[in-house]
């Protein structure tokens, strides 16, 4: 491992010493809000193991504070070679087989630990918030808190924090039956002093002479008024996105309309109808992914989310254009 240099230091001991900010043992909000500021501020690398459904993946990420910067990068470790990284909110994601960088903006991508897509404070509107147990993991003391939802609109969520720096270490999401649908754990973890600044460069680029360049959706990434609203939001959801995108196979840009809760997430696509016309709505889930597709006149709705059916039906069937 690179030595760590240092001017290197004083940043990973920032990170350590943000994220370890002591919490009232007995509440939960207070433990939130440190995991929510240990997965931002803190220095961690490791591999986590995703599970949702049927579908398994694992993934290696590394993050950091360089210069003030928050960096990141994430490596999925099946399927063709392909790695993000990010400075701030700027993304690359470099494909090598496809020779291309394709440049981003972060608008709802969150990778764990970072789950977080709002204030931890606005959780409580919608969740009854719990303290579980304690145990080990990875060696470390984890401390469990519970999220029971309000309503039949979102998922219970477990999530595990380490107790020193406030660091997730595995979250879980459950169904009303409170069977675990979706997993995220660590299986190794390194964090403070033990992370180089090497870790969240990226790797990939040597391995292509000369890259093409795609800034497409980096440009569209950009707040647009598209025209559509939601007249009928879920209680606790807000909007965190409006933009136009182009889609593989799409001739015209489709509409997108991003909504979270503060852990879930809601994607909205209105697009022009094909032909023949959708005659009908339709509905799946697998795992935490839901998805709800209905006709709206010369168009069609689409709703892809991590929430139950019922939230992503209320959400497509109140979708209209903006008056």
């Amino acid at each position: 491992m690179m030595r760590v240099t240092q001017a290197w230091l004083p940043a990973l001991a920032f990170g350590a010493a943000a994220g370890a900010q002591a919490a009232p043992q007995d509440d939960p909000l207070a433990w939130l809000q440190r995991a929510a500021n240990a997965s931002r501020t803190s220095a961690y690398s490791g591999t986590f193991v995703h599970t949702n459904g049927e579908r398994t993946s694992t993934v290696r990420i590394a993050h950091a504070i360089i210069d003030g910067v928050e960096q990141e990068r994430v490596e999925p470790l099946e399927g063709q070679p392909h790695e993000i990284v990010r400075r701030g909110e700027d993304m690359i994601c470099y494909m090598p087989e496809q020779k291309t960088m394709r440049l981003d903006k972060r608008v709802s991508a969150r990778f764990f630990p970072s789950i977080f897509r709002g204030p931890p404070e606005a959780l409580a509107e919608n969740y009854t918030l719990k303290l579980g147990n304690q145990e080990r993991m990875l060696g470390l003391d984890c401390q469990w808190i519970r999220l029971d939802p309000k309503d039949a609109l979102r998922y219970a969520q477990r999530l595990c924090v380490e107790v020193t720096t406030g660091l997730l270490l595995r979250a879980r999401t459950l169904n009303e039956r409170k069977q675990v649908i979706e997993q995220w754990t660590f299986t190794d973890l390194k964090m403070g002093s033990q992370v180089a600044r090497s870790d969240v460069k990226p790797t990939l680029q040597s391995r292509v002479k000369s890259w093409t360049t795609d800034a497409q959706p980096r440009d569209e990434a950009k707040g647009v008024d598209t025209g559509w609203e939601v007249t009928n939001l879920p209680a606790g959801y807000r909007k965190i996105g409006e933009m136009r995108r182009t889609m593989p196979g799409r001739q015209l840009p489709v509409s997108q309309i991003v909504l979270s809760d503060g852990l879930a997430t809601i994607s909205v696509f209105v697009e022009p109808a094909g032909m023949p016309a959708r005659p009908a709505e339709a509905a799946s889930e697998e795992g935490t992914t839901s998805f709800f597709v209905r006709p709206a006149g010369d168009n069609v709705v689409t709703v892809l989310g991590e929430v139950p059916i019922a939230a992503a039906q209320q959400v497509g069937r109140s979708v209209s254009r903006r008056p």
